[in-house]
C-alpha cells in the first residue's frame, strides 16, 4: 500500500555496501553491477583503452569509456547500456559529457570527510555564528551582558555537538596546545580559541569604529606632499603605522619633523574606520 505521505531521502553508503549487495548471475551483469562498476571506475579516474592516446584530463569521479566497451564488458546490448545511462543520469546519479565516439561519465559521489575536516568546518560555523552575534554589540544596539550570553549559548552548542560540556577544571588556565593531542582536549581548546578569537577581533572593530568621524585628510596630504604619490611607499608607511597603533613600544617611529608618524595615527584610524564602514 502506497503512503500518501512518503518523503523522498537521501541515502549515504560506502561502496563496501554495494559490493557486499552484488549478486552474481552468469556472465550478464545485473543493473547493480553494472552501477557499481561505473562507481569503480570513476573513483579510480578509468580511461577505456582505446582512448587513452585522447587529451582529456579527467577530473575528480570521472571515467571515459565508450558505450561499445561498456557493452562487451556488462554482456549487455549497446541500445541497453544507453537506456541504462539515460535513467541513471535522470535519477540524478551521473552526468554525461557525450562526445564524438565516446563519453565523460561523472558519478555524483559525496567524499568522506577526516575528523579534521569536520572539525575545521564546525569550526568555521561557529565563528559565522559569533561573528552574527558580536555585530549588534559593535555597532552599540547590544549590550555586552547581552552578547556575552548570546556568545556563551554557542560555545555550549558548538561543544554539545561534539559530545563536550563547557566544564573548567582547575588547570584549565594552563592550558597547553602543543600537549592537547587528545580528540576531546583540543575540540575543547579548538571552539574557546574560536570564541576568544572573534571577539577580540570584534573589540578592535568597536573601538575602531569611534574614529570613522575623525579628520583623516592629513593622512592625503601626507601622501601627496611627502610621499609624492608613491602607492608603495604608502603600503609600507601603512605597515608601520599598525605597527606604532598596536605596539605603542614600536622603534619604527623617527623624528617627528622628518618622519611624522605619530601625528598621522589618529587620521590613519580615521581612514581604516571609513573603509570598515563602506564594507560592512
Amino acid at each position: 500500500m502506497k503512503n500518501r505521505n512518503e518523503m523522498s531521502a537521501t541515502i549515504l553508503a560506502n561502496v563496501e555496501v554495494f559490493d557486499y549487495l552484488k549478486e552474481k548471475v552468469g556472465e550478464r551483469k545485473t543493473r547493480m553491477e553494472a552501477y557499481c562498476d561505473l562507481l569503480d571506475k570513476a573513483l579510480a579516474g578509468f580511461v577505456s583503452p582505446f582512448l587513452r592516446k585522447q587529451d582529456y584530463e579527467l577530473q575528480s569521479c570521472q571515467c571515459h569509456v565508450t558505450i561499445s566497451d561498456l557493452a562487451a564488458e556488462w554482456h549487455w546490448h549497446r541500445a541497453t547500456v544507453r537506456s541504462f545511462l539515460d535513467t541513471l543520469e535522470s535519477l540524478g546519479q551521473l552526468e554525461r559529457i557525450r562526445l564524438t565516439k565516446s563519453v565523460i561519465i561523472t558519478m555524483s559521489l559525496q567524499a568522506a570527510h577526516s575528523s579534521k575536516d569536520n572539525d575545521v568546518q564546525n569550526q568555521t560555523d561557529l565563528a559565522m555564528q559569533l561573528r552574527e552575534a558580536l555585530s549588534d554589540w559593535i555597532t552599540g544596539k547590544a549590550s555586552a551582558e547581552d552578547t556575552g550570553k548570546a556568545c556563551g549559548q554557542l560555545v555550549r552548542r558548538a561543544l554539545a555537538d561534539i559530545g563536550l560540556q563547557d566544564i573548567y577544571p582547575p588547570d584549565d588556565m594552563h592550558v597547553n596546545l602543543s600537549m592537547s593531542a587528545r580528540h576531546d582536549e583540543k575540540g575543547l581548546v579548538d571552539i574557546r580559541m574560536t570564541a576568544l578569537e572573534n571577539i577580540a577581533l570584534a573589540a578592535m572593530q568597536r573601538v575602531l569604529r569611534k574614529s570613522r568621524f575623525d579628520d583623516c585628510l592629513d593622512i592625503l596630504d601626507f601622501f601627496r606632499l611627502d610621499l609624492g604619490g608613491d602607492w608603495a611607499g604608502f603600503i609600507e608607511t601603512s605597515k608601520e603605522l599598525v605597527e606604532l597603533i598596536l605596539n605603542p613600544e614600536s622603534t619604527v617611529d623617527m623624528d617627528e619633523e622628518e618622519y611624522p608618524l605619530k601625528s598621522l595615527r589618529k587620521p590613519f584610524l580615521s581612514l581604516v574606520a571609513r573603509a570598515q564602514e563602506a564594507a560592512n
